[in-house]
C-alpha cells in the first residue's frame, strides 16, 4: 500500500512514526511515497495522501489531520532566546522556504503579516522544508517552524520557539489525509485510521 506525501511531510511527519504505524500494522506492506509539486500522485500511484490544502481544494472525503501554526525557531547555540522586536533580528541568518505556491511560510510575508519591517539579515534559501529543519538544526539561522513538523526537536531542546514572537495570520490551509479511492482497500482503511489517530494527539500538532 502506497503512502504518499510531501518531501517535509515524509520526512519530518511520517518517517518518526513508520515504526509504531508498521507495529500495530505489521502485515500491511507499506510504500512511503516522497512527492514534490511538480509530481503529484495520480490515484493510480498512491492509495492514500498527506495534503497541505485547505478545505474547499479537497474532496469532501479528506479527513482533516491538524491545523498549520508557524513559530520562529533557532539552535540554542545561536544564542536567540526570544524574538520580541524586529532588532532581535538583526544580523541574524533567516533560513526561508522557496514556496511560491505557500507564501505566507517564507519570511518577507511574515514579516509583512506581523508588521515588522524587513531586518538587515542575510538569507539563506532552501526549495524543501525538511532542508530549511536541518539547516536550523546546525545553527545557521532562525527558520519559521511548522510547528507540527518541528515539535520532536523543540521536545527534545535542539530548537527553541523563540519566546514572544507575533502570531501570523492564519493561512486557511491544514494538513489533510485523502483517501484516493471511494471503496478503499481494507489495508488503506487501517493505515489511513492509524494517521489519523496518531494525528490527534498532542504532541503530533504542537498542542
Amino acid at each position: 500500500m502506497t503512502l504518499a506525501a510531501s518531501v517535509g511531510i515524509a520526512s519530518l511527519w511520517l518517517m518518526p512514526r513508520l515504526p509504531a504505524l508498521r507495529g500495530r500494522h505489521p502485515d500491511i506492506a507499506l510504500r512511503l511515497l516522497a512527492t514534490t509539486r511538480q509530481a503529484e500522485p495520480r490515484p493510480e500511484q498512491a492509495e492514500l495522501v498527506v495534503r497541505y490544502a485547505s478545505r474547499a481544494m479537497l474532496p469532501a472525503r479528506a479527513r482533516r489531520l491538524f491545523d498549520e501554526v508557524l513559530v520562529p525557531v533557532a539552535h540554542p547555540a545561536l544564542g536567540l532566546s526570544s524574538l520580541r522586536a524586529p532588532a532581535e533580528l538583526a544580523g541574524v541568518p533567516l533560513l526561508d522556504f522557496e514556496d511560491p505556491l505557500h507564501p505566507w511560510l517564507q519570511w518577507e510575508d511574515w514579516l509583512q503579516a506581523v508588521r515588522w519591517p524587513a531586518p538587515a539579515s542575510p538569507l539563506l534559501r532552501f526549495n524543501q522544508y525538511d532542508l530549511v529543519v536541518q539547516a536550523a538544526l546546525a545553527g545557521q539561522g532562525v527558520a519559521l517552524g511548522r510547528l507540527a513538523l518541528v515539535q520532536p526537536h523543540l521536545d527534545s531542546g535542539r530548537l527553541l520557539a523563540l519566546a514572544g514572537a507575533p502570531q501570523a495570520p492564519a493561512s486557511g490551509h491544514a494538513y489533510w489525509l485523502v483517501l484516493a479511492s471511494n471503496r478503499p482497500r481494507p489495508a488503506a482503511l487501517q493505515v489511513a485510521d492509524w494517521i489519523e489517530a496518531a494525528a490527534s494527539l498532542p504532541q503530533a500538532c504542537g498542542a
